[in-house]
């Protein structure tokens, strides 16, 4: 006779491929910011993250097949449309080899995006989640720190310009897709965020011995970026956190007030916040850049990765690369993919809390609609369409709704809705852009 398996060992056993597939999700992420490749160059031929990759899809696809769990609607339909775009931007010129090379590098973000929404299916596993992404933004602000006051890794984690042997400026960066200034001010913020989902009024003391610290490293390494986009950033998440319980406007009058406060302690390096600067002049002539590719390609875009090919800057503008790169096709797939998950994050606030759950349900929304919002107003300085750090929070944000979608028939949002008015927001976020483009030439 097979030996007897107790009830505790059975449920054990039954949760196993639930724990290791949310440990190589975490993993994965991790190695999505601490790429190999960057952190040790000799060991870019092992392909690492490929290797986590493969087995952790393969035990989160085994997990959701045992917890009978569905996918987000129409969430995951827009995000393959998008990779479908991707791919397509680029092989409508026939160019194949850059089609397989566009189907692996977004696929990777495909790959996260579910990874996260399959595994952080329970408020401690999405805590799980925002406590690594945290932790990865507090070790590279900790070894930024370092490289700024001692040279620790300078060459790799410093953006430097040296004339004549003096130091013009010296900001902190990040390794690999982080090695941009503002891209990990920009991730600093959402870690920065993320520390809400620890936040316990009930314990004043506690909030400041176990966030106090993990705060001001994190705060200080964005103050060392030097950047300036930041500073919106940092607004937006201070309004979207407190609107809801001192009203729009203290809470509009609170974020500018924080504003005048950075600039005063020197946030952004002292430089000029203006359009007529010539940093903000040459983010414009981008944008006219991407409108010039918008109107010979409007179909499929210039090509995945080819914005620098008709413009020596990037685009500095996540939705002006998107629509310029992948055109009117792709652009509608990615905003439509921001615009429901907006919709239902914004659907949530509406939900009456009863209970201690529900106190908890409300912060993660809370700090999750700050973080999207916070890195969505970056996002409009910064080229960061094909980013981990969007399709994560995306991912979480639609576990959330995905939560309560039986118990909330309004976070159900019909196609009737969401077509007509991605369309709207496509035309007139164009429109916006020609006309900013247009108003700054003369």
């Amino acid at each position: 006779m097979p030996p007897r398996v107790s009830r505790h060992e059975a449920i054990s056993y039954l949760h196993e491929p639930r724990d290791m597939a949310l440990v190589l999700t975490a993993i994965s992420i991790v190695l999505a910011y601490f790429s190999p490749a960057d952190a040790m160059p000799a060991m870019a031929p092992y392909h690492i993250q490929q290797i986590v990759l493969l087995p952790a899809l393969g035990a989160s696809l085994f997990s959701m097949n045992m917890r009978r769990a569905s996918l987000p609607w129409p969430q995951y339909l827009l995000l393959v449309g998008f990779w479908f775009a991707v791919v397509m931007s680029v092989l409508s010129k026939f160019w194949l080899r850059n089609a397989l090379n566009a189907f692996l590098i977004v696929g990777f973000l495909v790959c996260i995006y579910f990874l996260v929404f399959i595994n952080a299916f329970t408020l401690t596993r999405i805590q799980v989640l925002c406590f690594v992404v945290t932790l990865c933004a507090v070790a590279m602000a900790v070894q930024g720190i370092l490289a700024y006051h001692t040279g620790y890794l300078g060459d790799k984690l410093l953006n430097m310009k040296v004339t004549e042997g003096f130091v013009v400026y010296k900001r902190v960066c990040g390794l690999g897709v982080l090695h941009d200034p503002n891209d990990f001010a920009q991730f600093l913020l959402v870690g920065l965020t993320f520390l809400g989902v620890f936040w316990r009024k009930e314990n004043g003391a506690g909030n400041v011995i176990l966030l106090g610290l993990p705060s001001s490293i994190l705060i200080y390494a964005m103050y060392l970026t030097f950047s300036r986009g930041v500073l919106f950033g940092v607004a937006v998440v201070a309004f979207v956190t407190v609107s809801r319980r001192i009203g729009a406007m203290a809470s509009a009058i609170l974020a500018c007030v924080l504003v005048v406060l950075m600039l005063a302690v020197n946030f952004g390096g002292g430089r000029e916040i203006s359009i007529h600067e010539s940093s903000a002049a040459g983010r414009i002539v981008a944008w006219g850049a991407g409108i010039a590719q918008l109107k010979h390609f409007p179909v499929f875009g210039a090509g995945f990765g080819q914005f620098t090919a008709y413009n020596d800057l990037t685009a500095h503008n996540s939705f002006v690369l998107c629509f310029a790169e992948l055109g009117l096709f792709g652009y509608f797939f990615w905003l439509a993919l921001i615009l429901v998950t907006v919709l239902g994050l914004e659907g949530l606030t509406r939900i009456p809390v009863k209970g201690p759950q529900d106190v908890a349900f409300g912060r993660l929304v809370t700090t999750i609609r700050a973080a999207l919002y916070g890195f969505l107003a970056t996002a409009w300085f910064l080229s960061r369409t094909y980013t981990e750090t969007l399709y994560i929070l995306l991912a979480l944000a639609a576990v959330l709704v995905h939560m309560r979608r039986e118990a909330c028939p309004w976070l159900s949002i019909s196609m009737r809705r969401w077509v007509p008015a991605t369309i709207a927001l496509q035309t007139v976020s164009v429109a916006v852009f020609y006309l900013m483009v247009r108003l700054r030439s003369l």
